[in-house]
């Protein structure tokens, strides 16, 4: 028998139960629509995700800090101290195949706030040798890189952080920090017992765009923030034995960043970068989408039983059918074959329905879930970007929605067909 007189046959089969193979197929169409509309969420809250990431002016960053993270398990008798950020690290790194600028930082190690006419705020402080920041592949929101004297540049959502002391519950409207002045508090802690605090009026030279790690920093200059350090702690500190807090490195290409950020780690150090975190979030988002996928698996599971349950119906009523089949010489892989062929069809044909439908419900899902998110946030919150579809439905999971109800098709006919292929010619001509 050749693939078209086998396709004829089953065809007409089914032609004759449409009814039952309708209803059957209908589990598997509801199956394939939760296969596609869960993981299609998940797929999407990855895009955005990633689209996020991908949009920050950081890809080529590897911020470096003191130690290593991989031998945080060794004993205290053998573990030795980690090798400081000094001028022979950042000498190291330079020499690293790929790696265009090393840009050493260190924090502000008291308690700051900023304040701004009647609002009060905070920021991560960081001082960052002027040169250094102006050479950065920093995308800037507004402004200029530039570092003076007591000339800072903020991240773009510091200025969300500020609030009126009187009423801090309340939301103010950010205001446009550019080119103000505003005033950096400081909070001593030389003595406990006497808290002082130290203010410095300084002036926003640019603002970097958002979506980076450093929407919440401040930058000042090295040597400015030493000072300060100085002042608040009432002891100065030598980079050139202590070594810096932190090292941005930045990599002449996205592609290299891997392999920098494995040279450094090897080094004793530990680095970190955005691709870092696309890896961590990839993982987890891709245990997501198997969490989803396997709960939308479970009503196809079901519908496998409802197709074998109708395959087995269909070899009572056909019981005569196929001992006339095996007494006219049918052999028993031709009538396997019909058998799998009809199961295979029904839960593609379900699979096929089941991805249209999935995939039309998860477009106006998403246009649901957008229009609902314009309403309820602010064109400010978003920086004025467009708000996305948080849904989204790759077409490899169409293909595998469809694969996989045609293989669950199939898995669930081989118990009605091997049933088929058992049966006594003699014995089914005489079945009544």
């Amino acid at each position: 028998m050749d693939w078209r007189s086998l396709l004829q046959i089953v065809l007409r089969n089914l032609r004759r139960m449409k009814l039952r193979a309708g209803m059957t197929a209908m589990g598997v169409v509801i199956g394939t629509i939760a296969i596609i509309l869960l993981v299609s969420i998940g797929a999407g809250l990855q895009r955005f995700a990633f689209q996020e990431i991908a949009g920050s002016s950081e890809l080529t960053l590897i911020e470096v800090y003191q130690g290593n993270s991989q031998n945080s398990g060794i004993s205290s008798t053998s573990e030795r101290l980690p090798a400081p950020l000094d001028r022979r690290a950042l000498a190291e790194f330079r020499n690293i195949e790929g790696v265009e600028s090393v840009f050493p930082m260190i924090y502000l190690r008291a308690g700051a706030s900023l304040e701004y006419q009647r609002l009060q705020g905070y920021a991560g402080v960081r001082g960052i040798d002027p040169q250094s920041l102006a050479t950065m592949d920093f995308r800037m929101q507004s402004g200029a890189a530039r570092l003076g004297n007591w000339q800072v540049v903020i991240g773009s959502r510091i200025a969300e952080n500020l609030r009126d002391p009187r009423h801090p519950e309340e939301l103010v409207e950010p205001p446009d920090l550019l080119g103000k002045t505003v005033e950096l508090v400081i909070f001593g802690f030389r003595d406990p017992n006497q808290p002082s605090e130290k203010r410095v009026r300084v002036r926003i030279a640019g603002i970097l765009e958002q979506g980076g790690r450093y929407d919440y920093t401040l930058f000042l200059s090295l040597k400015e923030t030493d000072d300060l350090n100085t002042w608040a702690s009432g002891t100065s500190s030598n980079t050139n034995i202590d070594g810096y807090d932190t090292v941005l490195v930045q990599v002449s290409s996205p592609v290299l960043v891997d392999s920098v950020e494995d040279q450094i780690n090897q080094s004793g150090f530990t680095a970190y970068s955005i691709q870092s975190q696309m890896r961590q979030l990839n993982l987890l988002f891709s245990a997501i989408q198997a969490v989803l996928g396997a709960v939308g698996g479970v009503a196809l599971l079901v519908a496998g039983f409802g197709i074998a349950n109708a395959m087995i119906m269909a070899i009572y009523e056909r019981t005569r059918e196929i001992g006339l089949m095996k007494a006219v010489g049918a052999r028993n892989r031709e009538i396997m074959a019909i058998f799998l062929t009809e199961a295979g069809l029904i839960g593609m044909f379900g699979g096929i329905a089941g991805a249209v439908i999935g995939w039309l419900l998860g477009k106006g899902v998403g246009l649901i879930a957008q229009a609902y998110l314009r309403s309820v946030i602010s064109e400010a919150d978003t920086g004025g970007a467009a708000i996305p579809n948080l849904i989204y439905t790759p077409l490899w999971l169409i293909l595998f929605a469809v694969g996989f109800s045609a293989l669950v098709g199939v898995i669930s006919g081989l118990y009605p067909a091997l049933r088929a292929t058992r049966m006594d010619p003699i014995q089914a001509l005489r079945y009544e």
